[in-house]
């Protein structure tokens, strides 16, 4: 018993100790985005038909009113929007049932990003907050957005992010890394999250150690802002 004893008393006496800090806090909720295209359009068979001769090519950009495709019937469709082709899963001559898909045209110029919130996140959101965006193959250029709209889609929380400039080579499907600032404050107490343990902290002041409550403003990922009690850049906060 009095080795154990004496080993928990040096374990205790080897934590380490911060010294609490003045300084700026950000509190911010963060998401994982998905790149959408405000324009989407899928040609499908409107009666049992085929396709007799396509116009255009996967891959291939088209301006609005171009033709796309000929059907057995007659029927030349032709591009809603200017965009490119992202699919024709059908070939020519096959026997196409009502509401297959012949072709897929996306618009590429003018894009959103749908982000999907935790319940509580979402509900320190609203229209207008900033949004700040990162690509990982942009890991050094941020990219600012707002939302545009907050909803409920399919039991899920989803954030539609409007961004006024999208770097070149942004496509659809493309997922990126978002953070909305909710507040800020300057020259604020701060001590790292990971001080708090049940709602407290323990302290070191003259040398002795005093277990508290403490009561926490602005939060970001390492920071926390101290509300109470009043602490001295002088005391020892030590780390669990």
């Amino acid at each position: 018993m009095l080795k154990f004893i004496f080993l928990f008393v040096v374990l205790s006496c080897n934590r380490e100790t911060v010294h609490p800090t003045k300084g700026e806090v950000v509190e911010a909720v963060y998401g994982l985005g998905t790149i959408k295209s405000e324009n989407n359009y899928d040609a499908k068979a409107a009666i049992l038909s085929s396709v007799k001769e396509f116009y255009v090519t996967e891959g291939q950009e088209v301006t609005k009113g171009q033709k796309l495709f000929l059907t057995d019937q007659g029927s030349i469709y032709k591009a809603p929007f200017s965009g490119k082709i992202t699919d024709i899963p059908v070939p020519v001559s096959e026997n196409l049932f009502p509401q297959t898909v012949i072709l897929s045209l996306v618009d590429l110029n003018n894009l959103y990003l749908e982000v999907s919130l935790e319940q509580q996140g979402a509900m320190k959101l609203s229209k207008g907050v900033k949004a700040e965006i990162s690509f990982e193959f942009f890991r050094n250029k941020k990219i600012m957005g707002s939302i545009s709209t907050i909803y409920p889609k399919n039991d899920q929380f989803i954030a539609r992010v409007f961004v006024q400039d999208w770097p070149k080579g942004i496509l659809p499907g493309m997922s990126a890394d978002v953070a909305f600032e909710v507040a800020r404050k300057n020259n604020v107490t701060l001590i790292p999250v990971k001080a708090i343990a049940n709602g407290h902290i323990v302290i070191k002041r003259n040398k002795k150690k005093l277990k508290v409550a403490v009561q926490i403003g602005l939060i970001d990922q390492e920071k926390a802002e101290v509300v109470s009690p009043e602490l001295s850049t002088e005391d020892e906060v030590i780390l669990p």
